[in-house]
């Protein structure tokens, strides 16, 4: 007989029931593993689910294994001064978590947990731990201590030092179905902007993460997509220069950019290869990408597509670069990329 396992809380998202009920079964059975990756896209609500987890492993009245939310922990955790509780993350967006976050961490963790119970920390950035950080966390994980859990949270696809990932155990979030995240984005959006062609390419710009569909939306990132093909249109038509476009450029956000571009000359050498229009993730600029095609040859593609590629890893890695530079660079390869085929 299956043992029964509690429902998720209510303030979760649709797509993490089946990662709440399975964690939920290891506190139920008492197998809860002291460091859980939490691992998944961005987008898809991973600190709020760990958030959810720290509380319920922190609160004195469990409820189906869930927090009380009334109990003293769970009061202390609400107004975030739970001293058994600890969020390490980057000092400053993209930037690293540096050793001294971790040393400061291993202090606290030394001590004996104030509200008797378990302690919990997330670390909302695994992949930013810098080389020395993650060694640091390494004793940690090791030598836990008594009901001390480790939430890791690490985003695809940026890397994690293996040496971290073989002490934990994985919990990882893939992108919901597409009818389960168009309807709850359908749901979040102002009733006068719920059309349904507009909410599927929203999350067609967010690779299928409701999340940061929203969050897309909230930035108008269609704009700035629309603007950016605009401009490799003008580079391509030799009517705008890189190094003029590269000035506007790099005062944007860089990795949306390059991450969309990947996609667009992954359909361009679909429709290379193929001739064949139907099975493109960007049907919008199928007339770009045709006149691209006539003046290409693949392997100049494939050497821009393999230069993108290696820039976006670049900055999923922190590496410090000049961005005005890359995308001179980036930008100059594309211009030639189209005279190729001449």
């Amino acid at each position: 007989m299956t043992e029964q396992v509690s429902a998720a809380p209510s303030d979760l998202y649709p797509w993490q029931v089946d990662q709440w009920q399975q964690v939920s079964q290891m506190i139920r059975q008492q197998r809860l593993p002291h460091a859980l990756i939490i691992g998944g896209a961005a987008g898809l609500g991973k600190l709020k689910f760990a958030t959810r987890l720290a509380a319920a492993l922190l609160c004195q009245q469990q409820i189906d294994n869930m927090a009380c939310g009334a109990c003293k922990s769970c009061k202390l955790l609400a107004s975030n001064s739970h001293p058994d509780y600890k969020l390490m993350q980057p000092e400053e967006p993209s930037k690293a978590i540096l050793v001294d976050q971790v040393r400061k961490l291993q202090h606290a963790m030394a001590t004996t947990a104030q509200q008797g119970g378990a302690r919990v920390v997330v670390i909302n950035g695994a992949s930013d731990l810098n080389l020395n950080a993650a060694n640091a966390l390494l004793k940690q994980l090791e030598e836990p201590g008594d009901r001390s859990y480790f939430l890791l949270l690490h985003q695809w696809p940026q890397t994690l030092l293996p040496t971290v990932r073989s002490r934990c155990q994985l919990l990882n979030f893939n992108i919901p179905e597409s009818t389960q995240a168009l309807d709850w984005l359908l749901q979040q959006l102002p009733t006068a902007e719920r059309s349904v062609d507009t909410t599927i390419k929203l999350l067609q710009l967010a690779n299928g993460a409701p999340l940061r569909a929203l969050q897309l939306h909230a930035s108008r990132a269609h704009e700035l997509r629309h603007q950016m093909l605009v401009q490799l249109t003008a580079v391509f038509r030799g009517k705008e220069s890189p190094v003029d476009v590269a000035k506007i450029w790099h005062k944007q956000p860089l990795e949306q950019m390059l991450s969309w571009w990947i996609e667009w000359l992954n359909d361009l050498i679909k429709l290379k290869m193929t001739s064949n229009a139907q099975h493109l993730a960007n049907p919008d600029i199928i007339k770009l990408l045709q006149a691209v095609d006539q003046r290409s040859n693949i392997i100049d593609i494939y050497a821009l597509l393999e230069k993108l590629t290696e820039q976006l890893n670049f900055i999923n890695l922190r590496r410090n670069l000049n961005t005005q530079l890359v995308c001179e660079d980036l930008l100059h390869q594309w211009y030639l990329l189209v005279r190729s085929g001449r």
